[in-house]
C-alpha cells in the first residue's frame, strides 16, 4: 500500500516528535514493552495523531532507522573493499557511527533488535556488497557473496558494540587487523577476468 499521506512541514515535525519520544521512552523500557500510550504521552499526543503518521511501534522504529542510515552510502565503498594497513577503512564509518551514535545508542545497543538493524542494512547495503564483492571476487555465487555480507556487517556490528569505549585511536589498530583479515580472504579468491 503506497504511502499518500501529505508530507508537510507539520507531518515532518509531527513525526519527529513521536521518534523523539519513541527513543526517550526506548532508554528506560524495553522494546517489546513499549505501548503506544507510552510514546503518546512522552510526545504530548492523541492516539489518534500517532495512527495518522503511523500504524505501529515497528514502524516508527523502522523510520528512525532510515533516518539513520539515509546518509550512509559511503558504507558501500568501504564494505566490499578494505585496504588494509592505510587507516581506518573497510565497515569503519559504521563502526565510528555505531560508537558515536548517543542518539540511538538505546536501539544499537539492545541486543534484542540486532536482528532488525542489520535487516535494514541488508535492505540499504546487501545488493550493492553482493555486486561489489563478486566484482572483485568473480568465483563466487551471489549465496555466498550474501554470506559474506552478513558476516561482516555482524562481525562489524558486534566489535562496534564490544569497542564502543575505545577512542577512534585505539580502535584503528582493531580495525586495520580485521581489514586486513578480510582483504586476506577476498584475495584468496580468483579474480573475476574481464
Amino acid at each position: 500500500m503506497a504511502d499518500t499521506r501529505k508530507t508537510d512541514r507539520r507531518t515532518v515535525y509531527t513525526k519527529k516528535a513521536i521518534g523523539d519520544a519513541f527513543l526517550r521512552v526506548k532508554r528506560f523500557k524495553e522494546y517489546n514493552t513499549i505501548t503506544v500510550a507510552d510514546i503518546c504521552r512522552e510526545a504530548e499526543i492523541s492516539r489518534g495523531t500517532f495512527y495518522a503518521h503511523f500504524s505501529n511501534i515497528s514502524e516508527v522504529l523502522d523510520a528512525l532507522l532510515d533516518d539513520a542510515f539515509a546518509n550512509m552510502d559511503y558504507l558501500r565503498n568501504y564494505m566490499a573493499a578494505p585496504d588494509a594497513g592505510t587507516g581506518p577503512q573497510c565497515t569503519y564509518p559504521f563502526c565510528r557511527f555505531v560508537r558515536e551514535s548517543k542518539e540511538l545508542r538505546c536501539i544499537l545497543f539492545d541486543d534484542a533488535l540486532d536482528h532488525i538493524v542489520i535487516k535494514k542494512l541488508a535492505e540499504l547495503y546487501k545488493d550493492d556488497f553482493i555486486c561489489e564483492i563478486q566484482r572483485i571476487a568473480g568465483s563466487l555465487s551471489a549465496k555466498e557473496a550474501e554470506a559474506l555480507f552478513y558476516f561482516q556487517i555482524n562481525g562489524c556490528f558486534a566489535v562496534s558494540k564490544k569497542y564502543s569505549n575505545l577512542e577512534n585511536g585505539e580502535l584503528c589498530p582493531v580495525q586495520n587487523m580485521i581489514d586486513r583479515f578480510i582483504k586476506g580472504g577476498i584475495s584468496s579468491f580468483p579474480k573475476q577476468t574481464s
